[in-house]
């Protein structure tokens, strides 16, 4: 298949300060996406639950579990990810950034499943001294049938009316890459799964393209 690419900022009632966004469609091979999900289903065990930046599990802002191994498939996304931060960095009107790494994981969202508001900019583990995530991206993949519902990603305008805020809702479509700026904040929200089987589930990989900071001037 090949890639089918949107990019744009939500076009709705005026004025809007929508964060820019690209969605890229048939984003992995067939054969790809098949063996991912058999791949999660072969580690379901070693899926844990999801924590924040600084690694606690706090369940009433984020319930999800992830898997931060996932052998030959975190290389493929890192690889078809860097290949299109070129074109990221102007779609997004992101600053040019030398990049310093790729981070991957693949989280599984059951029944109840969320992650509130937030902003991924400096929520990388604090070990991340020297790089800041400047880019985002979430890449989605289900078994089909579609077994749960919810789980769209809210992305949020910047200026916003917190009385009424002004948001578009991507819903999570099979081999479908979003990708958005991490100074971006944005929610999932919640998901229904009614069987609860660890293979209904919404997958997702999320990404994060670091860029490296600048050091101390002499």
């Amino acid at each position: 298949m090949t890639p089918e690419t949107t990019a744009g900022a939500h076009a709705a009632q005026a004025p809007r300060l929508a964060p820019p966004y690209q969605v890229i469609r048939n984003f992995l091979d067939p054969a790809d996406v098949t063996a991912l999900l058999d791949y999660a289903e072969a580690h379901e065990a070693e899926f844990a639950p999801s924590t924040l930046y600084d690694g606690t599990h706090v369940p009433t802002i984020r319930v999800s579990s992830v898997l931060s191994d996932f052998g030959r498939f975190d290389a493929l996304l890192q690889e078809k990810v860097r290949a299109l931060i070129p074109s990221l960095t102007t779609r997004l009107r992101v600053t040019p950034f030398e990049e310093a790494r790729i981070e991957v994981e693949l989280v599984a969202h059951n029944d109840g499943a969320f992650y509130l508001p937030h902003i991924d900019t400096y929520s990388g583990r604090k070990t991340d001294l020297n790089s800041v995530r400047v880019i985002s991206g979430v890449y989605y993949v289900h078994r089909e049938p579609k077994a749960y519902t919810g789980g769209a990603l809210r992305l949020f305008d910047f200026q916003r009316d917190e009385r009424e805020p002004a948001y578009v809702d991507f819903e999570p479509e099979r081999n479908m890459l979003l990708v958005f700026p991490s100074w971006a904040r944005h929610e999932v929200r919640p998901v229904a799964c009614p069987s609860r089987r660890f293979m209904d589930s919404r997958f997702a990989v999320n990404c994060w393209i670091q860029a490296k900071l600048a050091g101390p001037s002499a």
